[in-house]
């Protein structure tokens, strides 16, 4: 049980092994057979949920099984760690999320093995696990950002696997834009700690940013920010969740989608990311129940997050429009016409290659010309000397 706990990482580095191994399997001149990398991956999927299972065993009795963290960036004022925590929220996601992982793998090869592109599907897959392992064992919020930004490109990913399909490509714009939106402000939210952390000289090093830490941190945040502005704060912080909870279900928006083992299983993977909006609600708890009475004023705040996002995306839609109009008729041009230079160029070097008396001539006049030039260019230089 101890050799689980200890090597606790070992979650983040399977998924990332399987990845490699896909990548290397693509190159490789002598493939492997899809079934054995299928079945790799599903073996690194089962020892996943091992750990993690060995993790909730033990976090029956322990309230904290783990907590490492490694010195990542050093500077003046404050340093950045990487490490791991391993406490009763995690584990419970981490398990749910293993289960989950390992279930739609096994669904996938059954219905998709003989796929062309499944290759790629599995390679998706193990990406959006490494970082949906990454944010649950995250020790601090930094690095929980770090992994959510993973998380989100798998998820883009997935979403535009057939991106041939119009439908399917504007889902993807879609998580795309709630995906920024989410982790940016998220990234808003860590920074703002971060500076509070450093100005005022109330938290320190790897506690700074810490989850076990967040009872000292929504302290010093609350004593240090006045009323409306923490009441701001913590809405900007809720929004986050309300993001991720979106983002999970961007799948169902398309207007015409087949209920396809492909899309159910886009669907399950990316249905995921709702376990994030919850463990960040967790890992955030105490900053929403110190706003008491200002929930009224925290629910008005995001509705107007809302409004102001609604009124950005009716100026994004015409840029976007603009820009789809640039790459069809400017960009699709400059394609073409490069395109067409460049057989151009091909052809007459073939004609070059002939070995003919025409070719002869040709290489001739091309010397000549190139001759005169450099004569020409030779004496306009001395002439201005």
């Amino acid at each position: 049980m101890r050799f689980f706990l200890d090597n606790i990482n070992l979650m983040l580095f399977l998924p990332v092994f399987v990845c490699i191994v896909i990548a290397g399997n693509a190159l490789s001149v002598n493939r492997f057979d899809k079934k054995l990398v299928s079945f790799v991956s599903m073996l690194m999927s089962l020892i996943c949920l091992i750990f993690a299972l060995a993790g909730f065993v033990d976090s029956i009795g322990n309230p904290v099984s783990i907590e490492s963290n490694l010195l990542w960036l050093s500077g003046d004022s404050t340093n950045f760690y990487l490490g791991t925590l391993l406490d009763r929220t995690s584990v419970i996601f981490l398990l749910l999320s293993a289960a989950a992982s390992l279930l739609i793998q096994i669904f996938a090869y059954s219905k998709m093995c003989a796929d062309v592109n499944y290759d790629k599907l599995l390679f998706y897959l193990n990406l959006f696990a490494f970082g949906l392992f990454g944010v649950f064992l995250a020790p601090n919020i930094l690095q929980a950002y770090i992994m959510c930004e993973v998380v989100g490109a798998a998820s883009y990913l997935l979403i535009n696997f057939d991106f041939s399909n119009r439908n399917e490509s504007r889902a993807a714009i879609k998580s795309y834009i709630f995906n920024r939106t989410g982790d940016l402000t998220l990234l808003f939210c860590v920074l703002t700690i971060l500076y509070f952390s450093v100005t005022y000289n109330q938290l320190f090093d790897a506690r700074s940013l810490a989850f076990t830490n967040m009872d000292s941190i929504c302290a010093n945040i609350n004593s240090l920010m006045s009323g409306p502005v923490y009441t701001a704060f913590c809405s900007i912080l809720l929004f986050v969740i309300i993001m991720k909870f979106m983002q999970a279900f961007i799948y169902i928006t398309f207007e015409k989608t087949e209920k396809t083992a492909l899309s159910r299983v886009i669907f399950t993977q990316n249905a995921l990311i709702l376990f994030i909006g919850l463990y960040l609600f967790l890992r955030f708890d105490v900053f929403f129940f110190n706003l008491s009475s200002s929930w009224v004023w925290a629910v008005f705040i995001i509705a107007f997050i809302f409004v102001l996002l609604g009124f950005l995306n009716k100026m994004f839609v015409p840029m976007c429009r603009f820009a789809a109009w640039f790459e069809r008729y400017i960009v699709d041009s400059v394609i073409g016409f490069a395109g067409l230079f460049i057989r151009g160029a091909s052809f007459l070097c073939c004609r070059f290659q002939a070995g003919t008396f025409q070719t002869y001539l040709i290489y001739s006049l091309i010397g000549l010309i190139l001759i005169f030039g450099f004569v020409l260019g030779f004496y306009l230089l001395m002439v201005k000397i």
